[in-house]
């Protein structure tokens, strides 16, 4: 097992994609000390493809989850999605049971954010609502997201932003990443909406060997966790199969940030 760290770590496969997988997966993580797996049930597509198993997945997401000892995380994109999270909650989660949903970068219908803020602030008190920051680089647009959120009073203890990077466009990207980072903007976010910021290196790297060069920039700045994805058998992922890490990675990835809590520490 790797060091407990105090940081969040969520890991898991990009997506839920068989019950034999998510056990598999389940079984590694809880070995390394990761809480929370997050194997997500609905699955945005830049062309047309598989787009995963949606409402049939929640169950076995939350019950394998749970029965690991770990606290289930999916990707949502409505409030239907959020309603039958909060209801599959009540009918397969045990009392005081958790859970992480999230709205990713290109979900910024600011009405839709708010019901579905509405539905999970209804839910479980362990219910945990995160956001991404939006596609495009625009700071009054992040703090935007954040603003629409809080206005319907949703629970700021529940609360959660991700930084995932911003779209390179046209511009320079002499790394050849995924999306750019802007470790300085996210810790600015930070500090306004007084909520814990979440590093999301996969989809900055976009590749396996860029996630560690992403990890290893972020640990100067306060992050508070890292959303990661991790695969049993990356042979035969159905979405993004290059930059999901292996179990082993992913401890090695834990393992330097626990260096850096040490450091930081003495």
């Amino acid at each position: 097992m790797t060091k407990q760290l105090d940081k969040m770590i969520i890991a898991g496969p990009c997506a839920l994609e068989s019950k034999e997988q998510l056990v598999e997966c389940a079984k590694q993580l809880k070995k390394t000390g990761v809480k929370i797996l997050r194997a997500s049930l609905w699955k945005p597509r830049t062309s047309p493809g598989w787009d995963g198993w949606g409402f049939y997945g929640l169950p076995m997401l939350i019950e394998e989850s749970l029965a690991h000892g770990m606290i289930p995380a999916t990707e949502i994109f409505s409030s239907i999605h959020a309603q039958m999270c909060v209801d599959a909650m009540r009918i397969c989660g045990k009392k005081n049971a958790g859970m992480l949903v999230w709205i990713g970068s290109r979900n910024q219908n600011h009405f839709e954010l708010k019901r579905i803020a509405k539905i999970l602030a209804e839910g479980p008190n362990s219910l945990l609502f995160m956001f991404k920051n939006q596609v495009w680089l625009d700071k009054k647009h992040w703090f935007g997201i954040y603003e629409h959120i809080a206005q319907t009073g949703f629970p700021q203890h529940r609360l959660l932003a991700c930084h995932r990077g911003f779209s390179p466009g046209y511009g320079a990207n002499p790394e050849k990443l995924r999306n750019i980072p802007e470790y300085e903007l996210a810790m600015e976010m930070k500090e306004k909406m007084k909520i814990p910021m979440i590093l999301d290196p996969s989809h900055i790297a976009g590749a396996r060997d860029k996630v560690f060069t992403i990890v290893e920039q972020s640990l100067a700045y306060d992050f508070d966790g890292y959303i990661i994805e991790v695969h049993d058998n990356i042979s035969i992922a159905k979405t993004d199969a290059n930059q999901q890490l292996t179990v082993e990675q992913l401890e090695e990835v834990m393992t330097m940030i626990a260096r850096s809590e040490a450091a930081k520490a003495a």
